[in-house]
């Protein structure tokens, strides 16, 4: 079943509502990337209300996802269960809970979303890519927004890291840690 068309009510409330989802184009090329590497294990900054998470959990990996609003990390976990994704949601600031992972030499993701406070991108990369498996992928959404710049740069530079950039809309990166 395709779950951007599962998601299409979810979507079209949270736009509404004015939530800050990734929306079903840019949703599309993470399902197949998804179909694609098949991961078990998945870490997600910015869980806002499930959206992208159910897609990152649509083909039944663990998802852990980071949440710094109370309120609208509930609404999320209602909508893991809604849809069947096994998720944790953690609630707190995503730059100190991936610190704290890393201290905990916490499980490595196959795959590591950001999709939160754009000027933290950058000041989360190197926990983020100790936390990535050889071969997993840290992809990023708005990439060319504003808050983003020094984050892009460091990772089409980064020798540890493939990075392609996905020109949909404001912009994914996807990088492969080599």
């Amino acid at each position: 079943m395709n779950i951007i068309i599962t998601l299409k009510d979810l979507a079209k409330e949270s736009i509404t509502r004015g939530i800050p989802i990734l929306g079903s184009v840019k949703g599309a090329w993470l399902a197949e990337k998804i179909q694609q590497v098949q991961p078990q294990h998945i870490l997600e900054l910015g869980t806002a209300n499930g959206y992208s998470g159910c897609i990152l959990g649509s083909t039944g990996a663990e998802l852990t996802t980071i949440e710094v609003n109370a309120l609208i990390a509930e609404e999320a976990r209602e909508n893991f269960k809604k849809y069947g994704i096994k998720a944790q949601v953690l609630l707190g600031d995503a730059v100190e809970i991936v610190k704290r992972m890393v201290k905990e030499k916490s499980e490595y993701y196959d795959i590591i979303f950001i999709d939160f406070a754009k000027h933290k991108y950058f000041t989360v990369l190197e926990d983020c890519l100790k936390l990535v498996k050889k071969g997993g992928f840290i992809i990023a959404d708005n990439i060319t927004m504003d808050g983003c710049l020094n984050y892009k740069e460091a990772v089409l530079h980064h020798p540890q890291l493939k990075t392609e950039l996905i020109p949909i809309k404001d912009g994914l990166s996807s990088s492969t840690k080599i």
